[in-house]
């Protein structure tokens, strides 16, 4: 798509080093933006990324201030918990896109204060941040999690989506407009289950499974990227994007899938193991309520759900509903190597 809404703008990314984060990123330099900001509190990973840049776009800039005027990025160390970083760094930008999470469900569960501090509280001050510097567009990055939660990541992800949604009281006079966009599992992401299981098989051990019943919804990380800059394009507030085109796999298809493919290569030793599912695991998961599919429209392969939306024709009712749970539109285990092939997760 063309990204000429973003020529000289002013964008920061929080949880910029992330999967998602720094593929945005990447993405943005290479936009008409005027300048990246990203933030993180991985001070390692603000560093790889740094070094990700300069090897992909820089010729031998040894300095790290002279890569980042050159490349229009800027690298910013903080937490979303820290309220007046929040605010120094919202300082003078036009769009902020909020990332910045914690995403695992069983450190989730493990930490549950902290996720709420950093999932909730974090999103509180980012907003509040964004409305004080008088940012022009809010985008929040939720998950599918969110829907019917059942483990405290989720929730956590759930109350924070509904503080953007429902910000119109804070936001009072301001123009800012705040959005948020559901993600799907992204394959391929920084500890999720695909690299999970191609690294035990790579080393000749087993893959546990929790449930066969486990059913997923998957978006390649350029899908994930290409929503996201859809979305920004498109916003007019408090609505909810989320991706029409999402496939979806059971996870013990995904193994099996693995399994043969690694066979192929010379292993033998590996196998599949049955566990129990862990706390908070849900079999299938949702992109919406069904109470939502009202408030739903459909545009650019996206479902939209809007609060104030007239009811949609009753013809679109059954195809949104199909596209609600994760049992629909499932793809098998040739076609589970044929993504990851195509995403280059497989070489």
């Amino acid at each position: 798509m063309k990204l000429n809404f973003l020529k000289n703008k002013k964008i920061l990314v929080t949880g910029g080093t992330g999967s998602i984060g720094s593929s945005l990123v990447l993405a943005l330099i290479k936009s008409p933006c005027k300048v990246v900001r990203v933030m993180s509190n991985d001070e390692n990973g603000l560093y790889e990324l740094a070094r990700d840049i300069n090897s992909k776009f820089v010729i031998n800039y040894n300095l790290f201030t002279n890569q980042m005027e050159k490349q229009k990025i800027r690298f910013f160390l903080g937490d979303v918990r820290d309220v007046k970083r929040c605010n120094e760094i919202t300082n003078d930008v036009d769009i902020v896109i909020h990332a910045a999470a914690i995403k695992h469900v069983n450190i989730s569960e493990y930490n549950s204060r902290d996720a709420m501090q950093t999932n909730l509280q974090g999103t509180k001050n980012m907003i509040k941040a964004s409305i004080k510097n008088n940012v022009s567009k809010f985008l929040f990055i939720s998950t599918d999690k969110v829907v019917s939660p059942t483990n405290v990541m989720g929730k956590s992800k759930f109350l924070a989506e509904k503080f953007v949604i429902n910000s119109k009281k804070i936001i009072g006079r301001k123009k800012i407009k705040v959005s948020a966009i559901r993600f799907g599992n992204v394959i391929g992401s920084r500890g999720s289950v695909i690299p999970n299981f191609i690294s035990l098989l790579k080393n000749k051990r087993n893959i546990f499974v929790t449930n066969k019943k486990m059913v997923r919804f998957v978006m390649t990380v350029d899908e994930s990227i290409d929503s996201i800059l859809n979305a920004l394009n498109q916003m007019k507030g408090f609505e909810i994007f989320i991706l029409k085109s999402m496939k979806c796999f059971k996870i013990i298809d995904l193994a099996e899938a693995l399994l043969f493919y690694f066979k192929k290569l010379g292993n033998n030793k590996s196998k599949i193991i049955v566990s129990k599912e862990g706390k908070g695991e849900k079999f299938k998961e949702e992109l919406f309520l069904k109470s939502e599919i009202s408030k739903i429209s459909i545009d650019r392969n996206m479902f939209i759900i809007r609060k104030d939306i007239k009811k949609p024709k009753k013809r679109n009712f059954s195809l949104i509903n199909k596209y609600r749970v994760s049992n629909y539109n499932i793809i098998g285990q040739k076609q589970i190597i044929k993504l990851l092939r195509d995403s280059e997760i497989l070489k």
